[in-house]
């Protein structure tokens, strides 16, 4: 009995020694190597592209179209100056063929998800530089101003000219 339970033992030390060695030497690397050099960490700056002065010029200068897709009520109580409206459940292929579809289109509305929605629909429709840029809200926040639709007389529907 003493014998079998020596053998047992000494059969779980050499198992125990032997996975330890093996975790020891299975490592890639030993001692100095194992470190890892200091690395340099470049700073970035995300920058918003719902940046008014940027797009303020863009929009004078026909770089692009500027979509607001909120509901009239919406686009009547104000929105960013030079851009055209069309509410996100009007867009379709009618409603958009007075826009040149290589035209980049930013696309806004109030905080963004339609504006999503938005893009999808008109890479749907071939504006394939359709673009999301963001909301109203964003647009507020970075200082952009509105402009309000006087007398609630809608602004025409293609003011833009097409690309």
């Amino acid at each position: 009995m003493k014998n079998k339970n020596t053998y047992n033992i000494i059969g779980s030390l050499v198992i125990a020694v032997g996975l330890i060695t093996f975790g020891i030497y299975a490592t890639k690397c030993h001692g100095e190597e194992c470190k890892v050099p200091k690395m340099e960490v470049k700073e970035e700056h995300v920058v918003s592209k719902m940046d008014p002065s940027v797009i303020s010029k863009q929009v004078e200068n026909n770089e692009i179209v500027l979509l607001d897709v909120r509901e009239d009520s919406e686009w009547n109580e104000g929105h960013i100056k030079g851009a055209l409206h069309i509410a996100l459940g009007d867009l379709n292929i009618e409603t958009t063929k007075g826009i040149s579809k290589d035209t980049l289109l930013y696309i806004y509305c109030r905080s963004g998800r339609r504006a999503g929605e938005a893009e999808i629909k008109l890479k749907e429709l071939g504006f394939n530089n359709a673009e999301k840029l963001g909301g109203i809200i964003e647009w507020q926040e970075n200082g952009g101003g509105l402009t309000p639709v006087l007398g609630k007389a809608k602004v025409p529907l293609f003011a833009h000219p097409a690309g």
